[in-house]
């Protein structure tokens, strides 16, 4: 559009001007005029004036104050002569980036590179192009036409332009690059590690190994300490090797940020690191299953930098306290402070610690300083909603808080103690037939106490009125069906859950008052396995036993101690995750009993394992429960009855007997059991003859196969002796095989207590209890019956393309019962694809093709610091001489902020030169 020195290229532009006047009439045609132009367009005032110009299509518009409109041809224009030149926003030899504007809205380029700005172009380039652009022309014309009328001089000094000199620099193309792709960088390198962290923070209250530890005495801040000194070790030995890799001088002397100070850049990273902890600690909270944490996290991190994308590209028109508020989000703030570390990077200086609240230019008011002490703001922000949400939303395994329990008396002054043993209303304590309990032993020390236990769940009674005392030296069973309460009352003993009334007494120490010294003395194997899968067999004994308050040799020997009764001492270094069933449930109940535990609770010790295992485990608990209060839980009856010094039997949360086995199948026992073996040709009629001479009215308790069995009171124990001889003399008249007698069982004992449950049974239930009954129906089940006959028709099976078909169909119906069943999992599949690419198409449409141009005043003071250079040395007299001094003055007059600098004796470019290699560009 312009040619080499400067003039205009062969098409004809109007040059618009306002107010209308002869004085500036004559000015505006006279400037016009110098650079090779005549169409001139005349507007009454700046409105107009800017109507006209687009209109028109006018190559600029003159915008001379609105207070000169009444100027006559005898007045002179003003002293402080000033006006506006309104261009197009668009830059019209910008051919190749229509984006290209004039950039008023800052000094200084966004990334400020080492060396001088567009450095193939002598005219300084584009954008922003004052010179090609014609501004420059047009602003000289006009200032010299002024200059011209004021003075009455048509030979005005000469003024040519040059460009600035710059001395030697290194290039560094990447740096500008990097701007837009480094953050991103930083981002997607953390992402594993965050996801990492969240995922086995959750995997701990997944699996109760949280619960478990705190129950053993660990408190919650040192479980978040422990978590977070492990993270931030972890993290921060990866940003120490980021920002090696970042200062390695990959070549020529060159690394990615060659000016950096290599210590101020990894205090960044810790502070990010910090901040991105605190975050994970966060997104932990909200969820119960390590795999749904993980991803969401993972997606949520993403999404954290969102606001940075949309951000950006409008970073110049945002507000201090927008930018401030947009990095209380961690990643967004990384990315604002990668953006202000490789500006400093581009003007040469570098982050260092000097300018951490230094602004990189006087067009940004943000600081890298601001933006850390912002992260360390979210990183409270973070471990507050941590904090409550664990509290309100524990996970399966825990007790909710209410939502707005911070602002209730009892979290500032104290829980209110729940109703203990004497403040049971009305005096009530639970009826009890003393008859089914056995009488205490005196003397003995009771290790574990329960009184009048209660626990509710909203409406419904789960344990009512619990009292039992256990003792040293003893292993104590709990029987019970499922939903008994079995469970619920070790919650309540181990601190999970409060009891809603009553109190228990471990070791001496109240569950209500003293909960922590309870549990010091506390040892727990819940009904699953609760173990570290990395963690060794050796390092869970040690864990355990340094949880326990053991140190030094006696740790080492609760591992050789243990390690030896449950014969793993060569799978003493392998992780738990190898272990078998059997041996995850021996060293879960090791983990209870280390460290000298003085009452352990045992929740199915035995599940899972085999005969073999379940006996070495039984030995382990009789050789261990000296020195010790055991309360063990089982479904086996045959362990109860082994391990068991008593036994006490729960059904819908009241305990209904307790004393030790023999008393309880007295109490409860039908007597004994007489099974006899069948040959093919016995008759059971005679077989039954035979009984009945000695115990009239005895009937075949069971008759299938070989085998035939009655049930024989105890009350007729007087006549066995004399009944088994005739029974062993006549075995081959009545073809038997054999015989034997069993007593009653503690299965027949837990079914018939059992069986007490159920207030509606009739007298005929009742009866049969009282007398040796289990007190469930005999008659044939028809269902039973129908099932047998299912499996008894010869049904044909499908085969081919219709077996092929059907399991098709089963397939599909699994596979929509899983989806619609998990509908996280759903949103996330169908919804997430389609929330990216909006955001995708709302980061590009914010990003915009121009932005707001603000008018611009070009004066010194749009700088807060400058400094003029002026080469006087070959103006010694006449006109170039006043011109120099007036110069001087003026340059002197802006303030202390605005210095001035001779060059001396050396010329303009030497001096310049000279200086750039004193300074850091």
């Amino acid at each position: 559009m312009f040619r080499e020195n400067g003039g205009f290229s062969k098409f004809e532009f109007v040059l618009c001007y306002s107010p209308v006047n002869p004085v500036l009439k004559n000015l505006v045609e006279e400037a016009w005029q110098s650079l090779g132009k005549t169409r001139i367009c005349e507007s009454e005032n700046a409105a107009q004036l800017e109507l006209d110009t687009v209109s028109m299509n006018a190559f600029a518009g003159v915008q001379f104050d609105d207070a000169w409109a009444n100027l006559t041809e005898n007045d002179t224009l003003p002293d402080d002569f000033h006006f506006a030149l309104r261009f197009p926003a668009e830059l019209r030899t910008a051919t190749i980036a229509i984006a290209n504007t004039w950039l008023t809205m800052r000094l200084f380029p966004t990334i400020d590179l080492t060396g001088p700005r567009n450095e193939g172009d002598d005219d300084g380039g584009i954008p922003p192009g004052y010179l090609r652009e014609g501004f420059l022309p047009l602003q000289h014309s006009l200032s010299m036409a002024y200059l011209r009328q004021r003075s009455g001089k048509q030979d005005l000094p000469n003024v040519v332009m040059k460009r600035y000199p710059f001395p030697a620099y290194i290039f560094d193309p990447l740096l500008e690059g990097m701007s837009s792709i480094m953050s991103l960088i930083i981002l997607l390198s953390f992402i594993y590690p965050c996801t990492y962290i969240t995922k086995y923070i959750t995997a701990e209250k997944e699996k109760q190994l949280k619960e478990v530890m705190k129950i053993m005495g660990l408190n919650n801040w040192l479980h978040w300490t422990a978590w977070f000194v492990k993270s931030f070790i972890m993290l921060t030995i990866s940003a120490i090797l980021i920002a090696i890799l970042v200062k390695i001088n990959w070549s020529e002397g060159v690394a990615v940020l060659t000016h950096a100070n290599f210590t101020a850049l990894v205090f960044f990273l810790i502070i990010y690191i910090v901040s991105s902890i605190c975050f994970c600690f966060m997104m932990a909270t909200f969820f119960s299953r390590a795999s749904t944490a993980a991803a969401v996290t993972g997606l949520i991190w993403f999404i954290a930098y969102i606001p940075y994308s949309f951000t950006i590209n409008s970073y110049d028109d945002l507000s201090l306290s927008s930018k401030l508020g947009w990095s209380l989000i961690s990643n967004t703030a990384m990315g604002f402070g990668i953006k202000l570390i490789l500006g400093f990077e581009g003007t040469g200086e570098g982050l260092q610690w000097s300018n951490f609240f230094t602004p990189v230019s006087v067009d940004d008011t943000l600081t890298l300083g601001a933006v850390m002490i912002m992260m360390l703001v979210s990183c409270v922000i973070y471990m507050v909603i941590c904090l409550y949400v664990e509290q309100v939303m524990p996970g399966s395994f825990g007790v909710p808080r209410p939502w707005n329990f911070p602002f209730t008396r009892e979290f500032w002054c104290g829980e209110r103690e729940y109703t203990g043993v004497e403040d049971i209303p009305n005096g009530h304590v639970e009826q009890r037939d003393p008859k089914a309990f056995e009488t205490e032993p005196e003397g003995k020390h009771i290790g574990l106490q329960m009184r009048h236990l209660k626990k509710r769940f909203g409406d419904k009674m789960v344990v009512k009125g619990l009292s039992m005392n256990m003792f040293e030296d003893e292993i104590t069973v709990l029987l019970g069906h499922n939903g008994a309460g079995k469970t619920t009352t070790i919650s309540m003993l181990t601190g999970m859950f409060p009891p809603t009334s009553g109190t228990a007494i471990i070791n001496g120490s109240d569950i209500r008052t003293n909960i922590e010294g309870a549990r010091m003395s506390l040892g727990i194997c819940p009904q699953h396995n609760v173990l570290f899968d990395e963690m060794s067999v050796s390092n869970h004994i040690r864990f355990f036993s340094r949880m326990k308050g053991l140190r030094g040799k006696a740790v080492e020997q609760e591992v050789a101690k243990y390690l030896k009764m449950i014969e793993l001492e060569d799978k003493a270094n392998v992780a738990s995750s190898k272990l078998s069933g059997g041996m995850k449930r021996k060293l879960s109940v090791c983990c209870a009993l280390c460290g000298d535990t003085k009452v352990v609770l045992c929740d199915e010790p035995s599940s899972g394992m085999d005969p073999s295992a379940r006996r070495q485990l039984w030995d382990l608990l009789q050789q261990e429960k000296v020195g010790r209060t055991l309360l063990l839980t089982t479904h086996f009856m045959d362990e109860a009855d082994v391990l068991g010094d008593r036994i006490a039997i729960m059904c819908d949360g009241e305990l209904k007997c307790q004393g030790t086995s023999f008393f309880l199948k007295k109490q409860y026992g039908s007597g004994y059991r007489l099974i006899c073996v069948k040959r093919d040709d016995c008759e059971t009629n005679e077989v039954t003859a035979l009984l009945n001479k000695y115990i009239p009215g005895l009937k075949p308790e069971c008759d299938i196969g070989a085998e035939l069995s009655y049930q024989l009171p105890d009350s007729a124990s007087t006549k066995f002796e004399e009944m088994f001889g005739q029974l062993e003399e006549q075995s081959d008249e009545l073809h038997l095989n054999g015989y034997g007698v069993g007593i009653t069982s503690m299965e027949e004992v837990f079914m018939k207590v059992g069986a007490e449950k159920d207030n509606t049974g009739n007298i005929k239930d009742q009866h049969e209890i009282m007398n040796g009954g289990s007190g469930f129906r005999g008659e044939d089940d028809n269902e039973s019956v129908q099932s047998d006959g299912i499996f008894s028709e010869n049904r044909r099976l499908l085969q081919g393309l219709q077996l092929l078909s059907n399991q098709w169909k089963a397939m599909l119906l699994k596979k929509f019962l899983y989806t619609w069943r998990n509908k996280l999992l759903l949103l996330i599949q169908n919804i997430m694809p389609v929330f990216f690419v909006v955001v995708t198409i709302l980061i590009i449409k914010t990003q915009g093709t121009f932005q707001e141009l603000k008018p611009i005043t070009i004066s010194l003071t749009q700088y807060p610091l400058a400094v003029t250079v002026l080469d006087r040395s070959n103006v010694e007299s006449g006109d170039g001489y006043e011109i120099a001094n007036k110069y001087e003055d003026l340059a002197r007059s802006y303030g202390s902020n605005y210095g001035l600098e001779l060059t001396g004796t050396q010329g303009f470019e030497d001096y310049i030169l000279e200086l750039g290699k004193t300074i850091q560009f």
